[in-house]
Parts: structure tokens; C-alpha cells; sequence
């Protein structure tokens, strides 16, 4: 089986948003970024009433530290969004719109792509994870191999060819940027 193709800079995004989505540490410091900053807000609310009595200075504060919780998601995939899109511009600016081929052989398969070409065994696979409009092939070394779907023409030959490869199958079909 022969994949040849070309990665958009979509295609690249998708993969960052992807792994930031999975990554502990991106969900750690989105995580403390939406309950930090309403915390020190409230608390700086309560040092206000308790000290000056300022009721409407108090609320004022407490109403910063809702509407930060409830409105950071949003302003956090966005602002995730636009870091990556311009890492994808700088990064990869000269892989964009290359052509890439995959050939998958007996135990292993080899890439190229206009810089290189490799040979990957079969075991070096971690996982094959489907989204709704890539595949990732994610290596031990947790290097990926990014593979939009309008590439593949039988994805059931596809997916036994790599699992049969040893890769484990990740279903990620709902997965979606938030």
C-alpha cells in the first residue's frame, strides 16, 4: 500500500490542537489559569469588603472572577488556537503544500518527503489514532506521522495494515478542539 500526499497547514494545526488537547501539561496550565486568577480576584473582593466595607467594589470583583470562570474556555481555545496557528506559519512554513509519500512493506513502512526519507519497523508504532478528518500515527519516540483521510482510499485496509504493524488503534472520531 502506496499513500502520497500533501499536508496543508491545516493539517499540521490540527495535529498541534490535537496534542495540546492530550497533552497533562497544556490541560494543567489551562486548568490553573481558569481557577488562579478567579481565586486571587475573590480574595482580593474579600479583603476589600472586609477593610473598607465597599460592597460595590467587593461585587465588582466577584463578578470579574465569574465571568473570568465561565469565559476563559472560550478565550482559552481561541488564544490556543491563534499560538498555534502562528507556530504552524514559523515551524513549518516549508513543509506546507510538499509532497509526502508513504509505502507500507511487510514490517515496516518508509516515508518520504521532500528533505528525507526513512524506514520505520513495525514495532517503533505506538498508535494509529483516527480523528474525524486525520490519522496520526504516533511513534515510540512520540513523533507523528500526520495523515488526512482524503489521502486514504480503503481506510479499513489501512488501519489493519498499520495495527498489523503492531500500532495500537486509538478511536478519537469525536475528538473536536474546546
Amino acid at each position: 500500500m502506496k499513500l502520497n500526499y500533501r499536508l496543508s497547514s491545516s493539517d499540521f494545526l490540527e495535529y498541534q490542537l490535537y496534542s495540546s488537547s492530550k497533552s497533562k501539561l497544556h490541560t494543567k496550565k489551562r486548568f490553573r489559569s481558569r481557577v488562579l486568577l478567579p481565586l486571587i480576584y475573590l480574595v482580593f473582593g474579600l479583603y476589600i469588603y472586609n477593610k473598607n466595607e465597599n460592597s460595590t467594589l467587593a461585587l465588582i470583583f466577584v463578578g470579574i472572577a465569574v465571568s473570568w470562570f465561565f469565559l476563559y474556555p472560550i478565550y482559552s481555545k481561541w488564544r490556543f488556537k491563534k499560538h498555534f496557528q502562528k507556530h504552524v506559519e514559523e515551524n513549518y512554513k516549508n513543509r506546507i503544500n510538499k509532497p509526502v509519500e508513504i509505502n507500507f512493506e511487510e514490517n515496516s513502512l518508509s516515508t518520504k518527503d521532500f528533505t528525507s526519507e526513512s524506514k520505520i519497523n513495525g514495532a517503533e508504532l505506538k498508535e494509529l489514532i483516527e480523528t474525524k478528518n486525520h490519522f496520526f500515527i504516533k511513534l515510540t519516540t512520540d513523533l507523528s506521522l500526520i495523515i488526512p483521510k482524503e489521502a486514504v482510499e480503503n481506510k479499513t485496509e489501512f488501519k489493519q495494515r498499520v495495527i498489523g504493524l503492531g500500532a495500537e488503534y486509538v478511536n478519537e472520531l469525536n475528538w473536536e478542539w474546546k
